[in-house]
């Protein structure tokens, strides 16, 4: 049984928190002080995560709450060849997706699963010239890493054209051609198969197919040679 939405309870927790609570919804916000005060963002590097040579950089220049000028949110930024950033591997096994079901029901003797686990980014590629596998941001399989693009179960990236997504075992169908700008990207996955949208535009024809026995998965972000990624705050929840 879903309970509607004002019967249901929505469990935020922080980025330096994911590998050691339960909840609903997970955030990253680049410029909160709970991400360590040093470029090495040590108080998530504590909890489990995994970052390699990235920096904080502030907000700034947006319009009073206008989607039409957002500036430029705080982000994490890369810069280099081998910037990574990685949370602990926790989404989309059985165990986890209970936990976070019965956390949105008040009656505790409820069982099952959400139908969806989604990951929504604020994000810009200061950089999409190239054809760049690795250099991008998703899911990563259970006990991969972005650096492998066998081991991404749900990864957008630049083919230096056109954005896409991608598993290990397939690609998507073009979306929208590259640029710079700063959007709203969002992954969601279902046992149907695997939907990813722009600004709330759905990309691709049909879904991207779920890889089994890849479960759970982690959040990452990663750059390679030439591509470039800025990364903002990050939402991913059960539903």
């Amino acid at each position: 049984m879903i309970l509607p939405v004002d019967k249901r309870d929505r469990i935020y927790v922080p980025a330096h928190r994911w590998g050691s609570e339960f909840g609903t919804d997970y955030v990253l916000h680049p410029a909160g002080s709970l991400l360590g005060a040093t470029t090495a963002l040590d108080a998530i590097v504590d909890a489990g995560w995994t970052t390699t040579a990235i920096t904080l950089v502030r907000a700034d220049g947006a319009d009073f709450m206008a989607s039409a000028d957002v500036g430029i949110p705080a982000h994490i930024l890369t810069n280099a060849s081998g910037d990574l950033l990685q949370s602990p591997t926790l989404f989309g096994d059985y165990p986890h997706a209970n936990m976070a079901w019965r956390m949105m029901n008040r009656d505790m003797r409820l069982a099952g699963v959400p139908a969806r686990l989604n990951m929504e980014v604020w994000a810009a590629f200061s950089v999409a010239t190239a054809n760049e596998t690795t250099s991008g941001f998703g899911f990563i399989e259970d006990a991969g890493t972005p650096v492998t693009a066998g081991d991404h179960l749900a990864y957008i990236f630049s083919d230096g054209t056109n954005f896409l997504l991608r598993s290990g075992a397939a690609t998507s169908s073009a979306g929208i051609a590259v640029d710079n700008t700063w959007r709203r990207w969002k992954i969601t996955v279902t046992q149907a198969g695997v939907a990813w949208y722009l600004d709330d535009v759905q990309q691709s024809t049909g879904l991207l197919a779920l890889e089994a026995d890849e479960f759970p998965v982690s959040f990452a972000m990663h750059t390679l040679t030439t591509n470039r990624v800025l990364l903002g705050q990050v939402h991913i929840w059960y539903d």
